[in-house]
C-alpha cells in the first residue's frame, strides 16, 4: 500500500511540475511577444546627394513606457567614411539620444535611443559637401539591440548611397592656417588677419569675407553676370608679430565636385616681418582677375597668363579702412 500511495505522489509531483514548466514556457514566449519590435518606416535603400541629409526612419509596433535603445553599426563594406563624408549630428553635440561608440579611436557604431510611449522614430544622417570629383560612395549599416533588450529587431539593414554633388558657382578659399614661433611661445596664423574682397569692373567691393580662417567667397554663377571680376587677397595686420618667416598663404579655386581644383602658394607675397595694409604696407596684397563668360571662368595674372595669379598694377584696395577689425 505504501508503494503505491508513492507512485500516486510521483505522478501528482510530475504532473504539477509539467503544468508548472508549460506555464512559465507560455509566459516567457508571452515576455518575447510583449517586446516592441522595431521595424524600417520606409525605404531601407536611400540615396542622396552630398551636402543633404539622409533620414532612417524607425517604426515600434506598440509604445511602451521606458525608453528603447537600439545600435546602428557601420559595416565594415561601407565605402564611406564617419567625420569625412557624413556625420550623425545629435551624436556629435553630445545629445543624450545618441551616443557614439568608439573603437581605436574612431566610431564604429551609434548607440540611438526611442523615448517612452514612441511607436514612430528618426535618425538623420548629415552627408558633407566637400569639393572633390569622386565616384559615388555607400554607407552600409545594421540595426541591432542594445543591451537592455527592452525591444527587439530582426534583420535590419540601410543602404545610404551618397552622390558627388556637382556645381558651377567659383568658390575661393584663403588659407593661412599653422604656427609660428615669437618670444618663446606658439602662436597661431590665424591670429593674423588676412582678407577677401571681390569687385567689379568698375572696382566697387561687391563681396567680401573678413572675420573667417580660411576667407572664403562665392560667386553664383546663376545669378553673376558675365564679365570681368578682380579678386582681392590681402594681409590687413600681423598685429605687432614681426617674426622673419612668409605667412604660408594659399588660395584655392574650386567648382565644386568637378576636376576645376587649383590651389596656389602665395606665401612669397605676405613676409610677416613687412606687417600688413594697416601696419602701412601698401604691397600685402595679390589681385587676380576673373573674367565669367556664362558658367567659364579664366583666371588671370597682370600678364595674361591663365593660372598663376599675380599682382595687379596700380590696383587700389578700398574696403580696408572703412571698417573696424
Amino acid at each position: 500500500m505504501k508503494k503505491i500511495s508513492n507512485y500516486i505522489y510521483l505522478l501528482v509531483s510530475l504532473l504539477f511540475l509539467g503544468i508548472f514548466s508549460i506555464a512559465c514556457n507560455e509566459e516567457e514566449n508571452l515576455g518575447k511577444k510583449e517586446k516592441p519590435e522595431l521595424t524600417a518606416n520606409g525605404d531601407t535603400s536611400i540615396t542622396v546627394s552630398e551636402g543633404t541629409d539622409a533620414v532612417l526612419k524607425f517604426k515600434l509596433d506598440k509604445a511602451i513606457n521606458k525608453p528603447i535603445q537600439y545600435r546602428l553599426v557601420m559595416l565594415d563594406e561601407s565605402s564611406a567614411t564617419d567625420q569625412d563624408d557624413y556625420v550623425i549630428p545629435g551624436c556629435r553635440s553630445n545629445d543624450p539620444d545618441c551616443v557614439a561608440i568608439e573603437e581605436n579611436g574612431g566610431p564604429v557604431g551609434y548607440i540611438f535611443e526611442i523615448p517612452a510611449y514612441t511607436t514612430e522614430y528618426s535618425v538623420n544622417i548629415s552627408t558633407i559637401l566637400d569639393d572633390f570629383n569622386e565616384a559615388d560612395e555607400v554607407l552600409r549599416l545594421k540595426v541591432i539591440s542594445n543591451r537592455t533588450l527592452l525591444g527587439t529587431v530582426n534583420e535590419l539593414f540601410y543602404n545610404v548611397t551618397i552622390q558627388n554633388s556637382v556645381s558651377d558657382d567659383l568658390s575661393i578659399r584663403l588659407n593661412w592656417d599653422g604656427t609660428f614661433m615669437s618670444g618663446g611661445d606658439e602662436i597661431a596664423n590665424c591670429d593674423l588677419d588676412m582678407d577677401l574682397e571681390l569687385y567689379d569692373t568698375n572696382l566697387n567691393i561687391i563681396d567680401d569675407s573678413y572675420s573667417n580662417c580660411p576667407e572664403s567667397i562665392t560667386i553664383n554663377t546663376a545669378t553673376a553676370a558675365d564679365g570681368t571680376y578682380y579678386l582681392a587677397a590681402s594681409l590687413w595686420d600681423t598685429f605687432g608679430y614681426i617674426e622673419n618667416v612668409n605667412i604660408p598663404a594659399n588660395i584655392t579655386f574650386i567648382k565644386q565636385g568637378t576636376t576645376f581644383n587649383t590651389t596656389l602658394d602665395i606665401s612669397t607675397f605676405f613676409p610677416m616681418q613687412d606687417g600688413g595694409l594697416a601696419n602701412g604696407n601698401s604691397n600685402a596684397a595679390v589681385i587676380y582677375t576673373i573674367v565669367k563668360s556664362g558658367t567659364v571662368y579664366t583666371i588671370t595674372d597682370v600678364n595674361n597668363t591663365t593660372v598663376f595669379q599675380g599682382r595687379y598694377g596700380n590696383f587700389n584696395i578700398k574696403g580696408k579702412s572703412k571698417r573696424k577689425k
